[in-house]
């Protein structure tokens, strides 16, 4: 395996990630992880290294990276929207596939969270996604977001004189809520004619576990398959918990979009 530092650019800015290669002379399927909400190409407790190694060890070449305003890549974080995400999401799908590794009509998109969201959203509009792999995924941005946004916890906390929104000591500038709906990934996994793979934990405080109920009636049961997490936290922060999210979504991968296969 061999892991290379990354970094593309997209409206003038720079995107950092990190690329992992399998030992194999063909080029094959890919996976690309897209990250979740105030979090990075590493994800809590390294779960998205850990993912990716476990992954290109089982043959499949696969990246990560910081969306803008995230991580190390450039942007201010109060700057970001769901929209400009998105738009982040296509380039670095686009620079994938252009790796001399990779098999670009064997793609395969996972995210978690918010990165799920995005996940299905690109999904719906490139027909040459091979898979999608959904973890504790957003179906319903706008529901979950203003409902955040209408609570009214005294500053510094929620919302503040100048518009701008305090999560968790990370600040949202006005057009974050303001172009939210603009993104439907109900709608968009509705279109793709895939397979997709839901996994979520029972006890999500961040993500109700209703979100997976609602990706799993949009991709219908002949394409979708879903699995819970019993008694698992948002980002499955066990390593019991973990080891099930690898071993459900590597499994799964191997049956729809086998490594050995070019």
């Amino acid at each position: 395996m061999i892991e290379t530092p990354i970094t593309f650019r997209n409206h003038g800015q720079q995107l950092v990630g990190m690329t992992h290669t399998p030992e194999r002379e063909s080029r094959g399927p890919a996976v690309l992880m897209y990250h979740g909400f105030t979090a990075s190409r590493i994800e809590n407790h390294f779960l998205y290294v850990k993912m990716a190694r476990r992954l290109t060890a089982s043959g499949y070449f696969t990246m990560r990276f910081d969306f803008r305003g995230s991580g190390e890549s450039q942007g201010r974080f109060r700057e970001i929207t769901i929209p400009d995400e998105v738009d982040d999401a296509r380039v670095a799908l686009a620079w994938l596939r252009s790796q001399p590794a990779v098999n670009p009509d064997r793609v395969i998109l996972l995210g978690l969270s918010m990165g799920g969201a995005v996940a299905a959203t690109i999904a719906g509009e490139d027909s040459r996604v091979a898979a999608v792999v959904l973890w504790s995924a957003v179906a319903d941005l706008g529901g979950l977001f203003h409902q955040a946004a209408t609570q009214e916890p005294p500053p510094p906390l929620g919302l503040q004189p100048d518009g701008s929104f305090d999560i968790g000591g990370h600040l949202l500038g006005p057009a974050f809520l303001s172009t939210i709906d603009q993104i439907r990934p109900l709608e968009s996994i509705k279109k793709y004619q895939g397979p997709v793979l839901i996994i979520h934990g029972t006890e999500d405080p961040t993500v109700p576990p209703a979100h997976a109920d609602l990706f799993y009636e949009a991709a219908g049961p002949e394409q979708g398959e879903q699995h819970w997490i019993q008694g698992a936290d948002h980002t499955y922060s066990s390593h019991v918990w973990e080891e099930e999210v690898f071993r459900l979504t590597a499994n799964w991968l191997a049956r729809k979009v086998p490594p050995g296969q070019q």
